[in-house]
């Protein structure tokens, strides 16, 4: 799938100056993120991208409350090596629906009315059909794109969401359609993420399409009110008087009644232009039949078009502030967020128990010997399985029942890893090299294996190690009161 190429970061000086969030730039951050983390080449890349991103955006500058910042420079970087990202065609064809949709509006209003204003001399025009069918049924309309973005953030329906989306939007180009499946995987694995975004946008393009209609139901009026001489009438079956009529429109009016009194129709006039078949257009006033139109004039401008123009920009306002507020607080973005800044960690920071860089005197093992284990491989172990497998029975004196591959700092990239322990009484190991720094990302995929074991055996495997890094992590374990012993397997 080609990408074509977005606005990429602007970098002022030596510092990381980015451009706002898009709708596109959420699709593209997600998959990004989740390659990246999945991916067993991921580590290199992100290595990579972290070299390039430290040249104009020295990570040390970057807060925890700025990862969007970050976030939004790696995407630009990610963008550059991978074309399988479309999120910039995506913003694209939004770009078009925001312009069709007032198209679209314009020309519905516009043909709409000469339906409504069909007059052969028979009979007045029916101003109550009128207003229904151009002030309440686009009201009835509205009342339905709002339930229906509402029910959008329904999480019953985010991949429902993504698939809908990826079906539209592949018919737009040859080459979307061609790449359909993955287009409609990506939309609905992150449906989640960009639908409570993508409701606001889709009550904007119906807002505008109702204020679109408006405008052109407006100017048809005009139009046919210069250019043709209209009778505007009412009538019902129902015992409805003229005084009742009054009332009505007088509410109605009230809007404009203060400033404009000619566009509010008189008692007299409402009871003159009252049709009848009995009576014929005989007994019906020129004069009031023709005065009808300045109310429908008001009634589409104070309950059409202005109510529109100021939801559409509610919406507005509110899809940019979720762009501008996004959550990278998730599991990942942490994960994401360590990798992207590399090693961070102080051995001689004061925790409450003292300096994590001390040493851990009195420290027993308390783990089940001859066991039965099961045997977690965290990134950065450059051994072949079976030598892991081999050096982790040998310190344990016990055997590797199962072994899987977990990421170590990303808890809920191992749903299937926990569902195993879940269902299974051996014991939890995790192999990992030495070097590795403990940060609260680990501790948070450690509490998540600990939680979903029966099993009370936890064991940290350190490859490589020296006494101090064995310590570093016992106190490490010991401040963040996750219950795991530590062992080591020297080179």
């Amino acid at each position: 799938m080609s990408h074509t190429q977005s606005k990429r970061a602007g970098l002022v000086g030596n510092r990381c100056h980015t451009p706002g969030w898009t709708l596109g730039d959420i699709i593209d951050f997600e998959e990004a993120e989740q390659r990246a983390l999945a991916s067993r080449d991921g580590e290199s890349e992100l290595h990579e991208d972290r070299r390039a991103l430290s040249e104009v955006c020295p990570m040390q500058e970057v807060s925890q409350d700025r990862r969007a910042t970050l976030f939004r420079a790696w995407l630009d970087v990610v963008r550059i090596r991978d074309s399988r990202l479309f999120g910039a065609g995506f913003d694209s064809v939004f770009g078009v629906l925001n312009i069709a949709s007032w198209v679209i509006g314009l020309a519905l209003g516009g043909f709409a009315v000469p339906a409504y204003l069909a007059y052969n001399g028979e009979k007045p025009i029916n101003i109550t059909v009128v207003f229904f069918g151009l002030i309440v049924v686009p009201w009835v309309i509205t009342f339905g794109s709002i339930f229906f973005s509402i029910w959008l953030r329904g999480t019953s329906v985010k991949g429902a969401v993504g698939s809908t989306l990826a079906f539209l939007f592949s018919r737009f180009s040859r080459e979307w359609k061609e790449s359909w499946k993955e287009f409609t995987r990506v939309l609905k694995q992150h449906g989640r993420r960009i639908t409570d975004i993508s409701s606001w946008l889709f009550f904007s393009f119906t807002q505008q399409i109702a204020c679109g209609f408006g405008l052109g139901a407006l100017g048809s009026i005009l139009f046919h009110v210069t250019a043709v001489d209209l009778a505007f009438g009412w009538e019902s079956t129902l015992d409805v008087g003229a005084e009742l009529m009054h009332g009505l429109v007088t509410v109605i009016a009230t809007p404009w009644a203060w400033f404009w009194g000619s566009g509010v129709p008189t008692l007299d006039q409402i009871r003159q232009s009252r049709f009848s078949y009995l009576s014929g257009m005989e007994t019906i006033s020129v004069s009031a039949t023709r005065s009808w139109w300045p109310f429908l004039v008001g009634c589409l401008v104070s309950y059409v078009v202005v109510p529109r123009i100021a939801l559409s920009a509610a919406a507005h306002w509110m899809f940019s502030w979720r762009l501008s507020s996004l959550d990278f607080t998730r599991t990942q973005d942490s994960a994401l967020m360590r990798r992207l800044r590399g090693p961070r960690f102080q051995t001689e920071e004061p925790s409450r128990t003292g300096h994590l860089g001390g040493t851990a005197e009195g420290y027993v093992l308390s783990f089940t010997k001859d066991g039965s284990w099961n045997l977690l491989l965290g990134e950065g172990l450059d051994y072949e399985e079976e030598y892991v497998q081999k050096q982790v029975e040998n310190v344990l004196h016990g055997t590797i029942q199962r072994v899987a591959r977990i990421e170590v700092d990303y808890a809920d990239g191992n749903g299937q890893v926990l569902k195993s322990l879940a269902s299974s009484e051996d014991g939890v190991v995790v192999a990992i090299p030495a070097d590795t720094n403990p940060v609260d990302a680990i501790a948070g995929t450690l509490h998540a294996f600990h939680e979903a074991s029966p099993s009370k055996d936890n064991v940290i495997v350190l490859f490589g190690p020296q006494q101090q890094r064995q310590d570093l992590w016992r106190r490490w374990l010991r401040e963040k009161q996750v219950d795991f012993d530590v062992v080591g397997v020297p080179e």
